[in-house]
């Protein structure tokens, strides 16, 4: 069993979510709520593991672990019922790295990048960090429930300097879990106007009890030969 009981206070460490808030602005009253980062201890199984490497005594730069090559695959179609040939994975140091190389491969400077905010902000950030226009598609609030604009999109993918779609899925932060058909139409948007989805689907693995989870390149060959998924 694990303590999801305990307090622990991290204020004593320099845990960024809390020096931040407290070296910016506010008191000593306010909850740092804007990174994803909570305040459990890690399990003794990752502390373990961590500890019996250290023992090891030489940190230097290693490859991945042979038993790590089959389990992402395997995990992807257990429990997300996609099909991943091991090789057409890549590692990569965390999303935002992925989404700034797919910017750098698949367009060029001036190119319009299609983002649905309310979304991840560093979605803009990286946007022009590399010298891209931001072309902005708000989803569309209804009857209390978030959902995307497709005729919004259809106009901003037909633009000439469209060249990518940034897409949040499970969506960040709304929370939305888009539905197959929602993507579907997404896929049929973007194909037609030669624009490449780039999916950010880091967290796959969290939803609720009746909401599934559809990874966008599952929807079909074509769709997966238009698609970048940025997950774990």
């Amino acid at each position: 069993m694990f303590d999801f009981d305990e307090v622990i206070d991290r204020r004593a460490v320099p845990a960024l979510k809390w020096h931040r808030m407290v070296l910016g602005q506010g008191g000593e009253d306010l909850f740092p709520a804007g990174v994803a980062d909570m305040d459990f201890r890690a399990p003794p199984v990752v502390r373990d593991a961590l500890q019996a490497r250290l023992e090891h005594g030489i940190l230097g730069y290693e490859t991945w672990p042979a038993a790590l090559v089959p389990a992402l695959p395997r995990w992807l179609a257990t429990h997300h019922g996609w099909e991943v040939a091991p090789e057409h994975i890549l590692r990569a140091p965390n999303v935002l790295n992925v989404l700034s190389i797919a910017i750098s491969v698949f367009s060029a400077p001036g190119d319009g990048v299609i983002i649905q905010p309310p979304v991840f902000f560093d979605f803009e950030d990286v946007i022009h960090e590399n010298h891209r226009e931001v072309l902005h598609n708000p989803l569309l609030f209804e009857n209390g429930r978030y959902r995307p604009d497709f005729e919004g999109l259809e106009k901003l993918a037909a633009r000439p300097e469209a060249r990518l779609l940034f897409l949040c899925n499970p969506h960040n932060p709304v929370g939305r879990v888009w539905s197959r058909e929602e993507l579907s139409a997404i896929d049929r948007i973007c194909r037609a106007h030669d624009v490449l989805v780039i999916a950010d689907e880091i967290h796959a693995d969290i939803t609720f009890s009746g909401h599934a989870y559809t990874p966008f390149a599952s929807l079909g060959p074509a769709a997966a030969a238009n698609c970048i998924s940025a997950g774990r």
